[in-house]
């Protein structure tokens, strides 16, 4: 009797976490409402964005991991990646500012592709990778392929 007691001791934290887990809903990305330039350095370009985010379910997720390969009007600028974890509460529709930074493939096309799209005012920008999410014990790799025209802000 008393094993039987301690196997359901064992395996009732499992299970509980487990149907806990069924209600985690997918978090929406509304857009970016701002975007601040920090620096350049060697080949890579520092920025932070603020990315309004919408969490419906009740579990807080930290972004682990962004690997996205970049391409804007056509040319391939390089890989966006997160600088810094990112935790998204749970239950909440708010701004988080997101550190990233843009390795260009070639300093040379990769720049002048970001003088050219910054004289334009509109930009094709489409993204493909993947995105890694942790919570608590569970870990999401999500895959991203999304193509969206943006307004170019101006840097002044």
């Amino acid at each position: 009797m008393s094993s039987i007691f301690k196997s359901f001791i064992i395996v009732l934290p499992f299970v509980l976490m487990l149907s806990s887990c069924k209600n985690i809903d997918d978090i929406e990305l509304k857009g970016v409402d701002t975007f601040i330039f920090q620096g350049f350095e060697n080949n890579i370009v520092y920025f932070s964005a603020g990315l309004n985010v919408n969490n419906p379910s009740g579990v807080n997720f930290k972004i682990r991991e962004v690997n996205l390969k970049t391409v804007a009007n056509g040319d391939f600028l390089g890989t966006l990646n997160c600088t810094d974890n990112v935790r998204i509460e749970a239950r909440t529709d708010s701004v988080y500012r997101v550190p990233m930074s843009l390795k260009l493939a070639n300093i040379f096309s990769g720049a002048s592709t970001l003088y050219k799209i910054s004289r334009q005012s509109k930009v094709n920008l489409e993204v493909k990778g993947y995105i890694r999410v942790r919570t608590f014990m569970i870990s999401r790799k999500i895959e991203v392929s999304e193509s969206q025209v943006l307004d170019v802000p101006r840097i002044r």
